[in-house]
């Protein structure tokens, strides 16, 4: 009876439970980022992990680890990513990282990300050493705070981390793992375990009754119904993911017919254990319409779980799943997205943003168990056949010609590299592809045999390296998507013949069509650019583009050629403007290098009200943009560059000019903002600006003047940049005190910055500092107003990031205020501090650049501990040109390098032009976490002693030192790299160098006295050598065979040498 069951499910196009989670690998990909405003039923769970997270390090360890287990779909994900991204956990650690595992274990990759993370710079792309990667990582690792979330694990190797996390010198490492197989995890401490069960029931019913009445209110409904709910609920073992499917499958119909029949559905039989919700989910797909069923299979052939709509849409469309209903107009792309908004809305998918999605795994599971062998994830060696019937397929690798051979159906081949399938594209079993996606940066050429595949709908060659293309191309008239990679040069003249084209995509935004061939491409969508517009004569060609009925154009680029503008008309280049009217649905629009000095008539109307960002470059005799621009209630961005003298006219009896507009850039223009009354009107009313009442970022770079804009008005402004402009400096210090709401304000050359007085300003806000209470960065250049410059940093208790540059001396008197600080730079700056208060607690970044000094005043003798914990968490110190003042400044003699002193959080010091000869070693020995130095320019510098002090160092730069020859110094066990160039009088390196284990590269170049190897030879363990432009004479020993260097160096995998320029 149970089997005819099965049968009968089978049949009806539901999964057979007999082949039970026989899956393709799994290729979700999670993120920290969540959908979920409200996490149900796991208040305690998100207190136990923040306790664990911010607790005491115990047990004399480093590495504390956390797990989360539990059954799919119940939320350990999302608890993960709550977690992660909790306000208390972001201030409680120097870095964090989310990792998604998945059932491949990929060491490499983990470790790459995790190096990534911690220092996105650092350049180990190329790399395929594991070891050099785990070193990186602990040197990266020292001294600091670090979090890491490996979602999604299968199996114990994940424990392989461990070891190169637990050898590192972090302050501390908190790992949080999520996993279904508790077994994986019994390694764990029990006391950190969070085994996730089903939510409790409470909880569970407000969630369930969310998603399933969503705006509805449940009162308003029988008791009937309710009871019937309480039955379905039983069925979901508190799971959330069967709660958001079955509860929209509910929601669709709030009848007691509708929830009976999902109760009483035989398909709840084939439970296979208690916590087995993949019936569940079943009934939702087997309630799914027919039109929606074959759309969400489809999905399962992607590897990753996000999707563009729109890629998947024209899939479906090229597949033939959605077809036009012949009794409306829409367009077989609007059906697609009603099918997606369809699947959103029933639980199959989770909106990312407005254009992506995602599926869960176990959503994913279901699409594979449902597809009946039509879709396959081919990965040659663990794959060894194809289904006869196999229709669409996703190659990872090469693939067995034979196989494909034996298919006879296929429509869709998705391939990570072209080499694989190009060799037989022409074969009879891809006569039929409708859908053609390659990744293959390696291909160059695109096969003559895509050419022949007639019925081809979806071509992307987005992610190849093809620079031409046959005109053959223009012959496939049942393309839909085109996409081209950006090292294509030029698009293939006949293109227009593409008659059938919705999207043609370049990854090179120069690339665009002509006006004439566009004549017969009437079903594009999406972007559109229209290039060389200089050689169009007159009105009447521009309209043959006909883009007024371009219905489905979003953003739209005009383009003359700047170079050949001069010649042409300006006239004519208003006429052909004027024949580019755009439809009325268009969001975008970019102009640039017209030099028509009117404005088309299609802009003097607020026609465009879904207009939503204007671009205007080069448009350089352009007069006047019309106050109907004003009035257009979608615009969030306009941005003029090199534009000339433009006026913008305003109404002044509107209520709100831009009422929309978020930000405003203007570069290198004239730019007057006019009221249009004849009277004398005004822009603003006693509260705030009728003129871009809504602007949150406004920068105004190099222009000669900008009239009319009162900036103390912008109430909700929240960036403002300022950068070589006239006639603004006034209205500054007024903006610093009304517009609260500022996070960010650049002020570059701008001269006659002047404060305002106590009064002005009110003493008791200018005592506070909260008048400008959210600032987070400023950046000032050249100001010669120190009382501007003092009062500015009183009133920004908040700030994290400060850079001046060549401004007056800046006196501090109450640093204290400046506690979030995190990044300093000075560069020809002087910076007076007046108290020894924890003056910078937060500060990680300090740079001190030509002659630039920080003083402490009125500083008692014998304070060189108080002087060190003024900067507690100092991780990044870089000074340059400081010859004369050294750094940092006080009355006492505390200059470089024992400024250095107990800076015990530094990782990385970088010190250029400097007068220093040698570092004591009771400064270095103080710095317990320093692994990067790097000295350049130091023309005093005559040897590294003291440096084998440094108990975590593992690379050593040294650059055009000419002084530099002598080490003195011991072995140090950490070294893994050392780099020297440009020392004149460097001889020879250390004899005792061979004794360094852990030395992975060494190179010396431009050292023209380096003219010999060290007496005790090499280390065994390093992998690069590096010798260029150095002593002729020994190059050619280590060159040539059996000769003593050519022996101590053979060992060394990665040599190289060069006598002279390349």
């Amino acid at each position: 009876m149970l089997d005819e069951l099965f049968d009968k499910i089978k049949l009806n196009g539901v999964y057979d439970p007999r082949e039970q989670y026989h899956f393709t690998q799994n290729e979700r990909v999670t993120t920290s980022s969540t959908n979920e405003r409200k996490i149900y039923g796991r208040n305690d769970e998100i207190q136990r992990l923040i306790e664990f997270l911010t607790g005491p390090n115990v047990n004399n360890s480093n590495v504390y680890v956390a797990s989360i287990v539990g059954m799919g779909g119940i939320g350990k994900t999302t608890l993960a990513q709550f977690v992660f991204n909790n306000k208390e956990i972001k201030n409680h650690f120097n870095k964090k990282a989310w990792i998604y595992v998945s059932n491949h274990f990929d060491r490499f990759r983990i470790t790459k990300e995790m190096l990534h993370v911690i220092r996105p710079n650092v350049q180990c792309c190329s790399t395929s050493n594991l070891d050099f990667l785990e070193r990186e990582l602990q040197r990266y690792l020292t001294g600091k705070k670090f979090l890491l979330v490996l979602d999604d694990i299968w199996s114990d190797e994940w424990q392989w981390l461990l070891a190169p996390l637990q050898s590192s010198q972090a302050q501390v490492i908190k790992i949080i793992v999520t996993c279904r197989d508790p077994m994986v995890l019994r390694s764990i401490d029990e006391r950190n375990k969070i085994i996730l069960k089903g939510i409790d029931h409470q909880e569970y019913w407000s969630l369930f009754m969310n998603c399933a009445f969503a705006e509805n209110n449940p009162d308003n409904y029988s008791k009937e119904l309710h009871d019937i709910v309480r039955h379905i609920v039983k069925k979901l073992m508190g799971s959330p993911l069967a709660a958001k499917t079955m509860g929209k499958l509910l929601g669709r119909d709030l009848t007691e017919k509708h929830w009976n029949d999902i109760l009483e559905n035989d398909l709840w039989k084939l439970k296979t254990d208690a916590h087995d919700i993949m019936p569940a989910l079943a009934l939702s797909y087997y309630h799914l319409p027919p039109h929606l069923q074959p759309c969400f299979v489809y999905c399962s052939l992607m590897r990753y779980h996000y999707f563009e709509m729109e890629e998947l849409i024209y899939m479906w469309i090229a597949n033939g799943y959605i077809h036009e209903s012949g009794i409306n107009s829409k367009t077989m792309h609007d059906i697609g997205e009603e099918y997606c908004h369809g699947l959103l809305a029933m639980g199959f998918f989770d909106k990312v943003d407005s254009t992506k999605v995602k599926m869960h795994d176990l959503m994913h599971d279901l699409a594979q168990l449902v597809s009946h062998g039509e879709i396959c994830i081919y990965n040659r060696g663990k794959d060894e056949q194809l289904s006869k019937n196999v229709r669409h397929v996703y190659v990872q690798g090469l693939i067995d010609h034979e196989l494909v051979c034996e298919t006879n159906n296929l429509r869709t081949l998705v391939s990570e590299q072209a080499g694989g399938v190009s060799p037989f594209l022409n074969h009879e079993a891809f006569k039929r592809v409708r859908v053609l996606v390659i990744f293959d940066y390696t291909m160059q050429e695109l096969p003559e045999a895509i050419y022949h595949l007639k019925h081809l709908q979806y071509l992307d060659l987005l992610r190849t390296s093809i620079k031409s293309m046959s005109e053959s191309l223009c012959a496939l008239y049942q393309l839909r998507v085109l996409k081209l990679p950006q090292y294509l040069l030029t698009l293939p003249s006949q293109v227009h013949s593409l008659i059938n084209l919705e999207i043609l995509y370049t990854g090179n935004r120069k690339n665009g069509l002509m006006c004439m061939q566009l004549r017969n491409l009437n079903k594009l969508r999406g972007w559109l650019s229209i290039v060389a517009l200089e050689i169009i004569c007159n009105k009447k060609e521009a309209t043959k583009a006909k883009l007024n009925e371009r219905h489905h154009i979003k953003e739209l680029n005009l383009r003359w050629n700047i170079d050949m503008v001069d010649r042409c008309n300006h006239v004519v280049q208003e006429d052909v403007l004027e024949g580019l009217q755009p439809h009325l649905n268009l969001e975008q629009l970019v102009i640039e290098a017209y030099m028509g000095s009117k404005t088309p008539n299609w802009l003097m109307t607020p026609a465009l009200q879904k207009l939503q960002k204007l671009y205007l470059f080069k448009c350089r005799n352009w007069a006047c943009l019309p106050a109907t621009l004003g009035l257009l209630a979608s615009l969030k961005v306009l941005h003029l560059n090199d534009i000339g003298n433009i006026t913008i006219e305003c109404y002044d009896y509107v209520p709100e000019m831009f009422p929309s507009l978020e930000r405003l850039e203007l570069h290198r223009a004239t730019v007057s903002f006019k009221s249009m009354s004849s009277s004398s009107g005004s822009l603003t009313t006693p509260g705030r600006s009728k003129l871009f009442p809504r602007l949150q970022k406004l920068t105004v770079d190099k222009c000669d003047e900008v009239n009319g804009l009162l900036l103390p008005k912008l109430s909700t402004l929240e960036s403002l940049s300022l950068k070589g402009n006239r006639g603004l400096q006034s209205q500054v210090p007024r903006c610093l005190q009304n517009l609260t709401s500022l996070t960010s304000i650049d002020l570059l050359f701008i001269k006659g910055l002047k404060t305002e007085t106590t009064t002005e300003i009110g003493a008791q806000q200018q005592q506070e500092g909260r008048v400008l209470p959210n600032m987070k960065s400023i950046y000032i250049e050249c100001c010669e107003d120190k009382s501007f410059m003092r009062d500015l940093l009183l009133r920004v208790p908040s700030l994290e990031m400060l850079r001046l540059y060549k401004c007056s001396p800046v006196s501090l008197p109450v640093v204290g205020r400046l506690s979030f600080l995190q990044k300093i730079v000075l560069e020809e700056m002087e910076l007076i501090l007046e108290d020894l208060a924890p003056v910078f607690p937060s500060l990680k970044v300090l740079q001190i650049l030509k002659k630039s000094t920080i003083i402490f005043q009125n500083v008692p003798s014998l304070v060189t501990t108080q002087i060190q914990n003024c900067f507690p968490c100092l991780d990044y110190l870089y000074i340059h040109e400081c010859n004369e003042v050294n750094g940092l400044q006080c009355p006492i003699s505390f200059q470089l390098p024992q400024c250095l002193y107990g800076l015990s959080s530094l990782t990385t010091f970088k010190l250029s032009s400097a007068k220093i000869k040698l570092f004591p070693t009771e400064v270095m020995a103080t710095l317990h976490a320093l692994y990067w130095l790097d000295l350049g320019d130091c023309s005093e510098l005559l040897s590294v002693e003291g440096v084998q002090a440094l108990p975590s160092l593992t690379s050593l730069i040294i650059s055009n030192c000419h002084k530099f020859s002598c080490w003195c110094m011991e072995e140090m066990p950490t070294l893994c790299g050392i780099d020297i160039s440009f020392c004149q009088d460097m001889e020879s390196l250390p004899a005792w160098l061979h004794r360094l284990p852990s030395l992975k590269k060494l190179s010396i170049r431009q050292c023209p006295k380096f003219n010999s190897l060290p007496v005790g030879g090499l280390p065994s363990s390093l992998e690069t050598l590096e010798i260029i432009k150095c002593e002729p004479g020994l190059m050619k020993r280590c060159q040539q065979e059996q000769s003593p260097e050519w022996l101590m160096i053979q060992h060394i995998p990665n040599r190289r040498f060069f006598f002279k320029n390349t």
